[in-house]
Order: structure tokens, then sequence, then C-alpha cells
């Protein structure tokens, strides 16, 4: 997995469940590194059998998602930003890909990009969402009577590959745990995860081409030059409100279980930003060695 900027301050929401999983988090400090590294492994053909982009989702974004001021105006948490730096960053990784080396191990010709997205940016669709088998059929929970028997909104989905017709256009169904059903097929992951995946589309019948196009003949990007970051971070010593404190909690649960939190910093009334900082800063360069930014 690479972080999606060239230098990024360790973010870890959403990840704490899994480091404290101790057969992952040797996994972690191997495999996570940054975006340098996967365009100087993408310079020198030699990339890993699978990669995994995380944009900066925080403080001049480079993940094509509002800022969290969008959505809550008036939070300090996260000022808006431009949405075309994530046009940019998508431009160096097709680049990286397309420019690769004929005759490295990885190359242009045996590299598919894919780019998924987890929402649709509240574009209309006169489509309603089709029926779909529930990811676990013996599941009880049916609030408001629903029963995850059906899609979700439609999303935008792009394939790159030298093996792909130029200007083709998939208007088959496919959904986002078709990506989880070709990393099946690629590799032996075992069976199915749930009832969605085991039924999703492979997205290996795309590569139709009995002859792969020339990554000379791809098109050049040229993305929008991105603005410079504006936003006000919030003060040091601000409190922490909202969301921001119900998932620094979760940090110090996991900072208690590795033995690496202060009483102080846990004390509800005594939050604040700072602290945050530096409890996450301690955890993350703990987990993601090779994330961490030199002073």
């Amino acid at each position: 997995m690479h972080a999606g900027c060239d230098v990024l301050p360790i973010h870890l929401s959403g990840t704490f469940e899994v480091l404290g999983k101790g057969r992952l988090l040797p996994r972690h400090a191997e495999r996570f590194c940054s975006t340098d590294q996967f365009l100087q492994d993408a310079a020198e053909g030699n990339l890993p059998a699978y990669s995994f982009i995380e944009p900066n989702l925080l403080f001049g974004h480079n993940d094509m998602h509002p800022a969290f001021d969008a959505l809550f105006p008036g939070s300090p948490m996260d000022p808006p930003s431009a949405l075309l730096g994530g046009e940019a960053l998508l431009a160096r990784i097709y680049d990286a890909i397309r420019t690769m080396p004929a005759d490295g191990a990885s190359s242009p010709y045996n590299t598919m990009l894919l780019v998924t997205f987890d929402e649709h940016g509240g574009t209309y669709d006169h489509v309603p969402p089709p029926l779909v088998p529930p990811p676990d059929p013996a599941a009880t929970f049916r609030q408001y009577g629903f029963g995850f028997d059906r899609s979700g909104l439609r999303v935008p989905a792009f394939v790159i590959s030298a093996w792909i017709p130029e200007r083709t256009v998939v208007t088959s169904e496919y959904r986002n745990t078709s990506v989880i059903r070709t990393l099946r097929e690629r590799w032996p992951l075992g069976g199915p995860l749930t009832g969605r995946d085991a039924i999703a589309a492979d997205i290996a019948p795309v590569l139709s081409l009995e002859v792969p196009r020339d990554p000379a003949s791809w098109p050049t990007v040229i993305p929008q030059p991105v603005p410079p970051y504006t936003g006000l971070v919030p003060a040091a010593g601000s409190a922490l409100k909202g969301l921001a404190r119900a998932a620094f909690h979760a940090a110090c649960a996991l900072a208690a279980d590795r033995g690496k939190v202060d009483k102080a910093v846990t004390a509800d009334e005594d939050l604040c930003r700072a602290d945050a900082i530096e409890l996450l800063s301690d955890l993350g360069t703990d987990a993601f060695p090779r994330l961490r930014v030199p002073i």
C-alpha cells in the first residue's frame, strides 16, 4: 500500500482495529510506503505484484473528495481545498505506469491500473439500483425492512491496460466487489468472502486484445495546475470536538493496548489537537516505519 502524497503525516483514521491484530501488524511495517517509493519502483520496472494507492485525505486533499468543511461548514478539522489534487495524483500514477521500461519485471504490458471510486459525487442516475444477493443470507438485521439485497449508487471506474482496445466503454454490470473477485481469480486467496463477491463479475475479460497496444500510443495526460493549499490548520491547543474526539478515543484504546498512552491524554476535558498529533505520530511511526517523515 502506498500513501498518496510526497510527505504524509501518519493518518490512522479507520485503521485502529486492523492495527490491533497481531498477525497483521508486521505486514504494515513491511508493506506500507510512500507514493514516492511507488514512483521509483515503477521507473525501475520493479513494482510489486499488487499495489494499492491511498490518497491524502486531510489538509490539501489529493483524493478527489471534498474537504470535511464542505460537509460540516465551519468545522476546523479540514478546511476547503481544490479537488484538482486528485487529478494530479492520478496523472502521476498513470504516467509512471505508461513510461515504465518495456523490458522490466513490471512494464506497461503486464500492469493494469484500476481506478475506482466509493461515491457517486451527487450525480443523478435514471436507473434504479438492481437487486443483488445479500452478503450473508442468514443475517437477521432488517432496519426499516432493508435487507442489503440491492446495489448502491452507480460509481465510475477506469481500467487502463495495453490489452484493452482503444476507446472501450464497458456497459455490462460490475460492482465494487468485482475488485475482490478479480484478485481472487488472479491469486489463490481462497473462496468468496460473502455472497456479494461470489456473484460479482471478474474484470479480466475486459483485457480482450490479442496484441497489446504500444504505450507510446496511449494518450498524454496533462492535469490542470493545483492551486496552493491555503487552508488554516487548527491551532495545536484547540480542543478536539465531535468526530475528531470520537476517533481519537479509538486511537487511545489502541495506544493503551500497546502501552503507549498517558492518563493525561485520555482525560476528556483535556483533549487537544497537540495531544492527538503526538499520540498518533507515535502510533503511526511505530506501525508504519517506512512512512516516517524525516525531521
